[in-house]
């Protein structure tokens, strides 16, 4: 049996006859089969790669307009906190608190938040401000010669310059103790308010008296007008502030506000602030629990979507 493949090749020069074995027909049909199959298989792969790459494409494009929508977010975010922490700061400057650096933002809100309710409870029923449009002390607190009497004699309050007529305020919440004419104090005509914990205030020598025994006032009510009347050389308001029944000097009452909350506690002695000071914010966390719960908890939230946002 011939196991050969003659290939006869006949040209110009002549003749040519070429002899392979059937084994080289085998291997050429193989390999050639193979060629195929591999080059089929290469265009496959090459689809399927082409394929997943515009998956991945897609993704990317995805993910980077996801990455720029956090971007913004996050950016909008810091803005928002950094607004919220100016008006900290402002809050904090108000009330006189410096800032504590080492505390969270949600813990200084606390703070603040608690400290304003605080001290705007404080400054509601503890005299502060002046009763009058504020134009100066003729007549400091203290020892001194009477204008009247020409007796050395301690003064308990404070003689503000006023025109007569001019209206007097209520520098704290309180009932009205006495509203009428105190001939023998030489007061004239005098109101006297009870305020809470302890604290009373005096006006006196007052033209016109607005109130009557037993009324509740607010702080900021108008109570009466200056005037003239009992042992007084000219119109002016008197004006005295005693905690029980202890007269203190009330230029420091009158100057204090928010800007300089803790200015008192150091310039009047005679007033325990501290246990005072304690039952008013007992009080607050008593009556308010839900409220500074739901501030805080409101705040909390939003620090820590920050956070997040960052972290993303």
């Amino acid at each position: 049996m011939d196991h050969n493949i003659n290939i006869t090749i006949e040209d110009a020069k002549g003749v040519k006859e070429f002899s392979f074995h059937k084994r080289v027909k085998h291997f050429a049909f193989y390999t050639i089969t193979a060629i195929v199959i591999a080059f089929i298989i290469g265009i496959y792969i090459v689809f399927e790669l082409t394929k997943e790459l515009g998956n991945i494409e897609a993704k990317k494009s995805l993910l980077e307009a996801q990455n720029s929508l956090l971007e913004k977010t996050i950016k909008n975010k810091e803005h928002e906190l950094t607004q919220l922490d100016e008006r900290l700061l402002s809050i904090e400057e108000l009330i006189g608190m410096e800032g504590e650096e080492h505390l969270s933002f949600s813990e200084r809100v606390d703070v603040a938040q608690l400290t304003s309710k605080e001290r705007s409870l404080i400054f509601e029923i503890i005299p502060n401000g002046s009763p009058i449009e504020y134009k100066g002390i003729t007549s400091k607190f203290g020892y001194r010669m009477h204008p009247i009497t020409g007796k050395r004699e301690k003064h308990n309050g404070s003689d503000m310059r006023a025109k007569i007529f001019t209206e007097v305020y209520a520098t704290a919440n309180g009932v009205v103790e006495y509203a009428g004419y105190h001939r023998r104090s030489g007061y004239g005509r005098l109101i006297i308010l009870d305020n809470s914990y302890g604290f009373k205030t005096y006006f006196a020598h007052l033209g016109k008296i607005n109130v009557k025994h037993g009324q509740v006032i607010q702080k900021g009510d108008l109570i009466g007008l200056t005037g003239n009347t009992g042992r007084s050389n000219g119109p002016h308001l008197h004006y005295e502030i005693r905690f029980m029944q202890q007269a203190l000097n009330p230029f420091w009452f009158i100057k204090w506000s928010m800007s300089n909350y803790e200015e008192i506690f150091k310039r009047e002695k005679h007033v325990p602030w501290e246990p005072l000071l304690g039952l008013i914010v007992s009080w607050i966390e008593d009556e308010f629990p839900d409220e500074c719960e739901d501030i805080n908890t409101t705040i909390v939230e939003a620090e820590s979507n920050v956070t997040k946002s960052n972290l993303k």
